[in-house]
């Protein structure tokens, strides 16, 4: 099987954020999809930095080219410097794997419809988080983010 995964990683500075309604706001949009399951869960220091992390699978018997295999969320550092990590991977997530499947199961059309499939569903349940992410930290921030207290960074 070919898998892919794709992370997104956004650093904010100077907000005074309550990291704790973030993570948990974040664990409740997990626990509440009926098909993810939390395998893994932190929250500690890692060489002396705070830490949260958690981890869910896709525990659908049903598992479509592209869709979520499992996603991964963590926040590192204090409430004025810190990092948020979304990394999400995708069943047979190279658009080869899917168009192939897609020419397999229903020739030419199957074709055209594992291409579009590809990558789309794990991708929308990770920009679902992020609109998450973005909602609590412009409510539970002492200051609002600015385009100079945010840093992205992609896979």
């Amino acid at each position: 099987m070919r898998f892919s995964a794709m992370a997104k990683v956004q650093h904010y500075r100077g907000l005074n954020t309550n990291l704790d309604n973030l993570y948990n706001s974040v664990k409740q949009v997990l626990q509440d999809q009926k098909e993810l399951r939390i395998v893994s869960e932190y929250k500690g220091l890692l060489n002396s930095i705070p830490l949260r992390s958690v981890v869910a699978v896709n525990t659908s018997p049903k598992v479509w080219a592209g869709s979520l295999r499992e996603i991964h969320f963590s926040i590192t550092g204090n409430p004025d410097d810190y990092a948020v990590e979304v990394a999400s991977g995708a069943w047979f997530g190279s658009l080869i794997w899917p168009g192939a499947v897609g020419l397999v199961l229903g020739g030419p059309v199957g074709l055209a419809a594992g291409v579009a499939v590809g990558g789309i569903m794990a991708y929308e349940f990770e920009k679902h988080i992020w609109e998450k992410v973005l909602e609590v930290v412009k409510r539970d921030s002492a200051v609002h983010p600015t385009i100079d207290s945010v840093n992205h960074y992609n896979d």
